[in-house]
């Protein structure tokens, strides 16, 4: 949102200054859906995650079954067995989250590393191949749908990008 107020004023403030502003818009997510490489990408991602979220599965099906086991014993344990199986216990439950952090957080986790290291150039690619189309066609600002409440289809650029992309046509280096 605040992006979308930024935008319109500088709009706002190219328009006061008597220059004339074209602004048009894409839609990001329909350009990244449409490119092989994203989609290969966003393959290669989910195929990982998912190796990650079975393993962590595996894990708290392993600690489950273990803790009904201990349940089932608890009664007859000496104090002392009983307080070193808790603790063991415990741990494990600990290893799992951390496990889970580690590879799945949404912010630091593996998963969210790899996503950026796999999209970023991808995403600079799509930015550049914008730029270049909006430039060839003259226009100051291009929005992106997730941020534009109207807009005539007339200036929606999404195609002419995923055409200049797919058919491998060259973009200006930013």
């Amino acid at each position: 949102m605040i992006i979308a107020l930024v935008a319109v004023l500088l709009f706002a403030v190219g328009v006061a200054a008597g220059q004339t502003s074209k602004s048009a818009f894409v839609d990001s997510e329909k350009i990244l859906s449409e490119l092989p490489e994203a989609q290969k990408a966003s393959k290669e991602l989910e195929t990982l995650v998912n190796a990650w979220q079975d393993s962590l599965a595996k894990m708290g099906t392993d600690l489950q079954k273990q803790f009904e086991d201990y349940q089932k014993q608890e009664s007859v344990m000496p104090a002392a067995k009983k307080e070193a199986e808790q603790k063991r216990l415990a741990d494990l439950d600990q290893k799992r989250r951390e496990y889970a952090a580690q590879k799945l957080d949404a912010r630091t986790g593996e998963a969210a590393q790899e996503r950026e290291k796999r999209l970023t150039p991808i995403r600079e690619k799509v930015l550049r191949a914008i730029e270049t189309v909006a430039k060839e066609d003259g226009f100051t600002f291009v929005f992106d749908r997730t941020n534009v409440l109207y807009a005539d289809a007339k200036v929606d650029l999404t195609y002419k990008v995923i055409d200049r992309l797919k058919r491998g046509l060259p973009v200006k280096a930013r």
